[in-house]
């Protein structure tokens, strides 16, 4: 609804004071200007009833209320006897021209969902004005505003350049508030019919009032401002009732769109995206304009795929999208939209992220691997223990046996004696196998105690003196991690104990950097990578076990000068699936 101001003509000439036997007189135009006044009375007791359950309801209610003065106006002034009385009340209607468009426009604004706009200084703005111009038709006779208001066989008003002034703001506001409802039509199928009632309300008042104000077509002014007003009273009320214009279920769906966290896309029949929530100008990488405005496939830029996917969808499907976060696994799914009709008007579309589920997905895969390995490693290490473990000290004591018998000779002596040091060989390397196969059991016990316990065990096996040297806050790895970690130094180790000749191993172990840092130092013998190369299996498993777990792997050595080897675990080391080629 809305007010433009207008130059008003009276629809009979005034009658002479002399003439004049009441200040008043029955008209038969009074019935039909007073039954408009009662019907938009009526919508705008219905829009104040509601003008607590939805935003906009209070403000159109006022427009209503506005344009019911304006009809009590017209009607005073059909049935005014004199000059001057018909002068006050054509003043007073006009008066009410700039209030009622303002508050159309603020309506225009609040329905649309777009009260970022009203901002203080913009509501000062339209406040100030409209006081002014309401202040300024009624003092000093409204000489500011109007040059003179004649009877000249009608009331005439001859508007001065202030008051065109007037006159132009209240056409731009006019025609900003159409142009709101046009933008609402075409963006939210939801609100179109609706909208498409208001918009020819709005072209009533530009097309059916000018008729009679301009003698295009030969009515009263007053009648074809009352009916251009029934008109737009009668598009509301069939918007109200019908469509059900301030509707909770349109306005909680919009912020629902909005807020969900999934991406969702609104198509028209067209297939142009004619609205998008948050996240999906976050996914799509777009700024709302682009998403908003421009059809799918000009929206998703390089991502054409995206749009003759989404056009063929029939069932939820898969796909990869690339944005600024990097390669993103969605799911997408889409509904089709019908109006009141259930004619298709366009489709919905949601975009349903999934890139952290299907990396917790192969995650929990990678834990059962690492679950089943470790069982595996258990069993190996059991049938080790109860098994080879067992005969060879069985093979021990029949050797040491063997060694005690008086009746051999020295050259039978020492080959006892060599069978006994292989048999002790073989017993702390089955040993070695079956502490590095074993997972850390105490889940309780810090990883420097681990360290700890796994180099003492060592030492008093094998007699190779160990120093460490470690953080007292070395943090916690992840169990995986720890394990993996563990079965790397016990390699090295076992390494030195083979190969190196070594008479002192040092341990160190800190933190640098967010990463936890093991290092094994030997003066043995070293070696020169370059001529080992993967053909080394210790070696090889060592690199498998690092990048299963996210690790550095550093091996630096050189013949005659030790062997350094450098593990760098990230505290928060997740198993990854080891990739090979």
């Amino acid at each position: 609804m809305a007010l433009v101001p207008r130059l008003e003509r009276a629809r009979r000439p005034p009658r002479s004071d002399s003439a004049s036997v009441s200040a008043y007189h029955y008209d038969p135009l009074l019935w039909p200007i007073l039954g408009s006044a009662a019907f938009i009375a009526a919508i705008g007791l219905y829009l104040w009833h509601r003008r607590s359950e939805t935003k906009g309801a209070l403000t159109l209610a006022a427009v209503a209320f506005l344009l019911v003065g304006w009809c009590l106006g017209a009607a005073a002034e059909v049935a005014a006897s004199d000059v001057a009385q018909q002068r006050f009340w054509f003043v007073f209607r006009d008066a009410l021209t700039l209030p009622g468009v303002v508050l159309a426009f603020w309506f225009a604004v609040q329905y649309a969902g777009l009260e970022r706009w009203l901002t203080r200084p913009v509501a000062g703005i339209l406040a100030a004005v409209v006081v002014v111009h309401v202040v300024l038709e009624f003092v000093a006779g409204g000489s500011l505003l109007w040059r003179g208001i004649v009877a000249n066989g009608e009331i005439q008003g001859d508007r001065t350049t202030l008051g065109m002034a007037f006159g132009g703001f209240a056409t731009a506001v006019f025609v900003l508030s159409t142009a709101i409802f046009v933008l609402l039509f075409v963006r939210s199928a939801a609100h179109r019919a609706p909208v498409a009632l208001i918009l020819l309300g709005q072209v009533a008042i530009r097309v059916l009032y000018p008729l009679g104000v301009f003698n295009i077509v030969y009515v009263p002014n007053i009648v074809a401002g009352v009916v251009s007003f029934d008109i737009v009273a009668g598009m509301y009320a069939i918007a109200l009732v019908r469509f059900r214009l301030f509707d909770l279920v349109p306005v909680s769906r919009q912020t629902m769109l909005e807020r969900m966290p999934d991406a969702m896309l609104v198509l028209d029949d067209r297939g142009r995206t004619v609205d998008a929530n948050a996240a999906a100008r976050r996914l799509l990488v777009a700024p709302t304009q682009a998403v908003v405005w421009h059809p799918i496939r000009e929206s998703a830029g390089e991502r054409v795929e995206l749009a003759a996917f989404i056009a063929d969808l029939s069932t939820p499907s898969e796909i990869v999208l690339y944005n600024d976060d990097g390669q993103r696994t969605c799911e997408v799914s889409a509904i089709v939209l019908t109006d009141w009709q259930d004619r298709p008007i366009g489709r919905l579309v949601t975009i349903h992220d999934i890139t952290e589920l299907r990396r917790l997905e192969g995650q929990l895969v990678q834990q059962e691997r690492a679950l089943a390995v470790a069982a595996e490693r258990e069993r190996l290490a059991r049938e080790l223990h109860d098994g080879l473990a067992q005969d060879l000290w069985l093979a021990k004591l029949k050797a040491t046996r063997l060694a005690a018998q008086p009746e051999l000779g020295p050259e039978a002596q020492a080959l006892t004696d060599e069978v006994t040091a292989a048999v002790d060989a073989g017993i702390a390397e089955a040993r070695q196998a079956v502490a590095t196969m074993r997972a850390p059991s105490a889940t309780n016990v810090s990883l420097r105690e681990l360290l700890s316990r796994a180099l003492e065990d060592f030492e008093d096996r094998f007699g190779l003196c160990v120093e460490l040297d470690c953080d007292t806050t070395l943090p916690a790895l992840q169990s995986r991690a720890e394990a993996e970690a563990l079965r790397i130094m016990q390699e090295a180790l076992t390494n030195v104990r083979r190969h190196a000749d070594a008479t002192v191993v040092r341990v160190r172990g800190g933190v640098d950097d967010g990463c936890v840092v093991l290092e094994i130092r030997d003066n043995g013998r070293g070696f020169d990578p370059d001529m080992v190369g993967d053909s080394a299996f210790g070696l090889a498993g060592m690199r498998e076990r690092a990048a299963q777990i996210g690790a550095e792997l550093e091996i630096e050595s050189a013949p005659q000068k030790g062997t350094r080897i450098g593990l760098r675990v990230p505290v928060a080391a997740a198993a990854v699936e080891a990739h090979v080629a």
